[in-house]
């Protein structure tokens, strides 16, 4: 592996850390944005200030838009930070790191996918009302874009690594010889008799 490999995997995890201090969910309302959060707020919660609607109307049906709203911490964004992390440490283990690189690659993905259905819920269900849209921002569609870049490149790299292992050796099986004590000529590894002179190889 070249020197250079070592650190691609710690850097795509330190980058896809940093997404979290990025805008991660918007909310918007009548095509009006009403918040913005990023990915660090997910992981410690947040409170969302009250929405300032343009339509007086629907404030005044709906009180709660009033309120300041609680946005607790969220799990799976909690558990792919956690992951990111730990995917810039286990990079540097010399030993089964690009296993383990693949697996956070993974679950890091999987978790932000999953956290796309927790947040949607919470968030609507806390409103009580059906016309908020939530849409996703780029930070967060760079940290799940990232997690997959390590998961392909670590995937990629042990398998490159494996067959560079067969091959090398294969080469050693290969060019392994089998010198005559009698003669002294070289014999292919596994032979039974000298193709020189004719005596048995074996002892």
């Amino acid at each position: 592996m070249k020197e250079s490999e070592k650190f691609f995997s710690p850097v795509i995890f330190l980058i896809t850390a940093l997404c979290f201090f990025l805008p991660f969910v918007s909310f918007t309302c009548q095509e009006q944005k009403i918040a913005t959060i990023s990915g660090m707020e997910l992981v410690t919660g947040t409170r969302i200030e009250k929405f300032e609607m343009q339509n007086m109307n629907i404030q005044q049906s709906n009180p709660e838009y009033d309120k300041t709203h609680v946005v607790k911490s969220q799990p799976y964004a909690i558990a792919a930070f956690i992951i990111a992390v730990l995917g810039i440490i286990i990079s540097f283990i010399p030993r089964y790191s690009k296993v383990f690189s693949v697996i956070a690659g993974a679950l890091g993905a999987l978790m932000l996918l999953f956290l796309r259905s927790g947040i949607g819920g919470e968030i609507t269900g806390a409103l009580d009302f059906k016309i908020i849209e939530i849409s996703y921002e780029w930070g967060y569609y760079l940290a799940l874009l990232l997690f997959i870049i390590a998961f392909a490149l670590n995937l990629y790299l042990m398998i490159s690594e494996n067959k560079q292992v067969k091959g090398r050796i294969g080469d050693l099986v290969f060019h392994d010889e089998m010198i005559c004590p009698d003669c002294g000529h070289s014999n292919r590894a596994g032979s039974l008799f000298c193709s020189g002179c004719g005596k048995s190889l074996s002892i």
